[in-house]
Parts: C-alpha cells; structure tokens; sequence
C-alpha cells in the first residue's frame, strides 16, 4: 500500500503485514459467539465511510502496565496476558501509520462540494497535505445498483496521468467495503493490498492481505465481535497461523508459534494465566 515515489511518503501494507508477522510469531478462541447493502442513489453523492470502519478497539489493553509490577508483588504471574498485550500494542500502532494516509486522504472529501459527471458518477478534487507534502486529489465515487465504486488518484502533476492510489467499492452507507491499494513507486503500479471490513455474524471486522512479492496472500484480520474480540494472522504459506483474543469480562488466550511451545495460552478474568479448557 505505498502510497509515495520516494522512502518517505507512506509506508506500505507490506511492512505492516511483514511487522504483524514478527510480532505474532517471533516474539518469544475466544468468540462467543449481515448488515445488507442499502440501494444507493445516482441522484445525490454517494455516502462515504466513516473513519471508526477503519480502526479496532484494543481499549481492553489499556491498563496493562501495572501487571509487571503487581506479578512482582506476588499477584500471581500475567506473563501470557503480557504477551499478548505487548503484540497488540505493535499491532495498533502499525495499524494506525498504515491506515492515517489513505483515511485522512478520503476524508478530506467532506470539506469540498463533488462534481456531478454526465456518468453518474460524482468527482471531488481537492489539495491535501500529508507526511509528504501537498498534493491534489482526485475522488471518485460512481454509484452502481447496491454499491459505490471508488477511486481515489494523485492528480497529474509532471506526468500525463493521473496516479490512481486505491480504489475498490462500499455498501450499506460505507459500513461495508474492498480497497485495492497500488504501488505507486513502480512504473506499472502492481496492486501491492487489499482492504476489506465489514460484518461477519454479530461482529465488525477490519483486514489487511498483502499482494507484495514474496508476501503474497499474508493476511491479517482483526474481529470485533462484543463483548469477544479476536486478532488472526493467516501466512499466505503453509507456516503456522496465529491468533490473539479476548472477552470483556476479562479472560482470552493467544497461540503463536514460539510462545508456549506453539500451543495456546490462557489468562482467566483477573488477567492470571491459567489452564485452557
């Protein structure tokens, strides 16, 4: 999901995907348990996605720090709940750096009036500043039956061509939806990701699946499904996958393949390892 022609102007879904490895498996199932598209209008802009699709809530970490110094008292030992804890904070921070850009980027939409275009399709062109500088954007959004199709491009600057950085479509007023991100620092612009969230069941969830070389096929989903909530990562080979997940009340578990020995690891509701059932 690079989004830049030089190092500094975005990171890509690879290195998010290649980082959720290392802290899933070298760092060394819990659900208890659809939202239909709405008809899309041609005649008024279509709704766009709310930035809360594209986030995961990892509050339930939030007072995590104190376990170290409550096991030195003799509390009991959290080591398996540290562990977790420790992956997911990596986790929310890689998932912020990677989804801010391209959120920020589409976002920035509300503040401009779209175009309507003979098509049906309505365009938003707007300048907008990010890590790497300003730039024009190009939106895109052309209602078709239940769905909008989406394209997001940087607009022509020294070459003749837009570049299109991701596109993809939603329904269900943007509660649902698929991105395809490119590569925009190759001359072909290969598709380098995907995005897809959604609702599975009672639950949300948000992933990630890388389309890099060498990466192909990563996949990392996260599953917000209250009061359970669970993190997979599935390698696009046949390596072990992974799995981190919790309950509101308190109790959950994480399998890794270095960590207990491959097998999974469980804390009760006050956050004590224990046995699994």
């Amino acid at each position: 999901m690079r989004i830049s022609r030089s190092s500094r102007e975005g990171t890509g879904l690879i290195l998010f995907l290649a980082t959720a490895l290392l802290i899933l498996i070298q760092l060394g199932g819990c659900s208890d348990s659809d939202t239909s598209p709405t008809g899309v209008s041609r005649n008024e802009p279509p709704v766009m996605p709310q930035a809360d699709q594209l986030t995961f809530d990892f509050s339930f970490f939030a007072n995590a720090d104190q376990l170290d110094a409550d096991q030195e008292k003799g509390a009991g030992p959290h080591d398996n709940f540290i562990n977790a804890y420790f992956r997911t904070v990596i986790l929310d921070a890689m998932a912020h750096l990677v989804l801010a850009p391209p959120v920020a980027a589409f976002s920035a939409a509300v503040h401009t009036v779209p175009v309507a275009q003979p098509d049906g399709a309505w365009v938003w062109t707007y300048p907008w500043k990010g890590p790497y500088g300003n730039i024009m954007i190009v939106l895109r959004g052309r209602p078709s039956g239940q769905v909008v199709e989406w394209e997001l491009s940087l607009a022509p600057g020294k070459k003749s061509r837009s570049d299109v950085w991701f596109s993809g479509t939603t329904s269900g007023d943007g509660n649902e939806g698929h991105w395809v991100f490119h590569d925009l620092d190759s001359p072909d612009q290969p598709v380098s990701g995907e995005i897809a969230w959604g609702r599975q069941g009672n639950g949300r969830f948000l992933e990630f699946v890388s389309r890099e070389p060498g990466e192909e096929g990563n996949t990392l989903r996260f599953l917000d499904d209250a009061p359970s909530f669970r993190i997979d990562y599935r390698p696009g080979d046949d390596t072990p996958a992974s799995f981190i997940c919790w309950h509101a009340q308190g109790h959950g578990s994480l399998q890794v393949p270095d960590y207990n020995g491959g097998r999974e690891a469980c804390w009760d509701s006050y956050l004590l390892d224990t046995v699994c059932p």
